[in-house]
């Protein structure tokens, strides 16, 4: 093989492998992050929660709002690039870009593409409260407790 086929088509592969780098870091802003929302979440007994008030659950990434009518869990993680989000005085709002939601998880203004994801809160079979990450409902469903 003469010096310049090798030197073409050594070429032409790098190019490909970098477009296709390129695509899939690109493309991959359009996928929702789900890393470790399989898994469901043991809250133990609704009573240790607050009533309206949204608790955060630093470790789960997760705030669990009860009232008294029952308990609802959104997601605290920004949908832009991942942040983990603040309570403020109308909702939340992510403090690395400025991405602002109501209390029902709706995107109000920031980059943020999408609306914050709301989970299945249930009862386990020995009585306490989980919350299923898999399972995404409406932000206005919520576990009855009375």
């Amino acid at each position: 093989m003469e010096r310049r086929h090798f030197i073409r088509k050594a070429a032409i592969t790098l190019a490909s492998v970098t477009g296709a780098l390129a695509a899939a870091t690109y493309f991959r802003q359009f996928i929702p992050r789900t890393a470790g929302e399989k898994r469901r979440i043991v809250l133990g007994d609704y009573r240790q929660f607050p009533v309206d008030t949204y608790t955060f659950l630093d470790q789960h990434g997760l705030f669990v709002y009860r009232d008294h009518e029952g308990m609802r869990a959104v997601s605290a993680v920004c949908t832009h690039l991942g942040c983990i989000l603040e309570r403020s005085t109308d909702g939340f709002k992510c403090p690395c870009h400025g991405s602002l939601y109501n209390r029902d998880g709706v995107i109000l203004s920031g980059p943020a593409p999408r609306n914050l994801a709301w989970y299945r809160v249930s009862r386990t079979s020995d009585g306490r409260i989980m919350v299923d990450p898999g399972k995404r409902v409406r932000a206005e469903d919520k576990f009855l407790t009375s």
